[in-house]
């Protein structure tokens, strides 16, 4: 059997122990990932996929996956990253850092559908907040002229992020504002329904 076949044998396994919203949740992200993310070469979009997934399951399909606003670590240093994702069922799923904008500073990561590995990459690890060595390392990044004005910048989207997260309503308005015209409406039509 050839890698493709047995990639397919793989995750059909693996979709048929999914129960059925699960499987809606997996495929949704599977088709904003493939008809969107990837064609598009979309990077830098880690809230709002993380804020398009939670709604779009939520209205379409009355699924609550909460998006999730926290950190990834490389493992390389102590400082994390911002970052968002969905969970449902205790379940992380992240279409989002599969392209990354300086590849040769953020390293590309996995695509991951509830927990499952769908694309090989770097495996970083997820965190709802920074660590002790991350928040000291911070404290250093936020002292340097050159880095400090963009460290706070970044801590400040942060915040915003996380409340938006908190309110579906806001996600939805942070959507439809988006200025390159992918608001909720177009990317569920980019998404299509679901197969």
């Amino acid at each position: 059997m050839g890698e493709a076949k047995r990639k397919a044998a793989r995750l059909s396994r693996w979709e048929g122990c999914l129960s059925d919203d699960e499987r809606l949740v997996a495929r949704a992200a599977r088709q904003t990932y493939e008809r969107f993310i990837a064609p598009n070469r979309a990077m830098g979009m880690c809230y709002r996929m993380a804020f398009f997934l939670s709604t779009y399951l939520r209205l379409e399909h009355s699924i609550l996956a909460p998006a999730v606003v926290g950190y990834v670590h490389d493992g390389i240093g102590d400082l994390m990253a911002s970052h968002a994702w969905i969970e449902f069922n205790g379940k992380k799923t992240d279409i989002s850092l599969t392209i990354t904008e300086q590849p040769s500073v953020q390293l590309q990561g996995q695509l991951i559908v509830l927990d499952e590995v769908l694309l090989d990459g770097h495996p970083y690890t997820y965190h709802r907040e920074q660590n002790e060595a991350a928040l000291e390392a911070l404290k250093v990044v936020a002292a340097d002229p050159r880095y400090g004005p963009l460290a706070a910048r970044k801590d400040r989207e942060h915040a915003m992020m996380l409340d938006v997260a908190a309110d579906p309503e806001r996600m939805l308005g942070y959507l439809d504002a988006a200025p390159d015209g992918f608001d909720y409406a177009t990317l569920a039509r980019v998404c299509g329904p679901i197969a």
